[in-house]
């Protein structure tokens, strides 16, 4: 069987991207306050501070993608080799898992979902979730590990669902 390894931090947002969601940003946080500054420093009561709520609600989520693009992810990637199965990847906080061939008893694997299911030996199971993973990343990662199970003469049921 042959060693595979994916980079799963490869892919970011271009520099000019993350120029543009930073620039929304701005602009909707300063509609926001001018919104605020009309109402409640010059006076205008035809206008209700409650409409502020929308532009900073708007910043808020904005930011919040413009900071998972800003920020690089380091060291995430899958790797099937001879003998373990080695991954590190997630949205907030990537941990790395590592699992021996000779612990596992068998793969449960969706139709249609990003995920699959490892057994082991000893009775319990762990769910492997690739819905953060591109979508051919995560068929070929899976695609992989059925015939990497296979090889291993591992027990591997296809199911519906999770």
């Amino acid at each position: 069987m042959e060693n595979l390894y994916y980079n799963l931090s490869e892919e970011e947002f271009s520099k000019s991207r993350k120029i543009l969601l930073w620039i929304f940003v701005l602009l909707f946080f300063l509609a926001g306050v001018y919104v605020l500054l009309i109402s409640l420093v010059f006076g205008k009561h035809s206008i209700e501070p409650a409409l502020s709520i929308a532009p900073f609600g708007i910043s808020l989520i904005v930011s919040v993608f413009a900071f998972f693009g800003t920020v690089k992810s380091r060291n995430m990637y899958f790797s099937v080799d001879d003998d373990k199965i080695e991954f590190r990847y997630g949205m907030l906080s990537p941990k790395k898992h590592s699992f021996k061939w000779d612990d596992i008893q068998g793969f449960k694997m969706p139709g249609r979902q990003k995920k699959a299911m490892i057994l082991f030996k000893d009775g319990s199971s762990y769910v492997i979730n690739l819905t953060w993973v591109q979508k051919k990343k995560a068929s070929l990662i899976r695609k992989n590990l059925f015939y990497a199970a296979k090889a291993k003469n591992l027990n591997v049921v296809k199911v519906m669902n999770l």
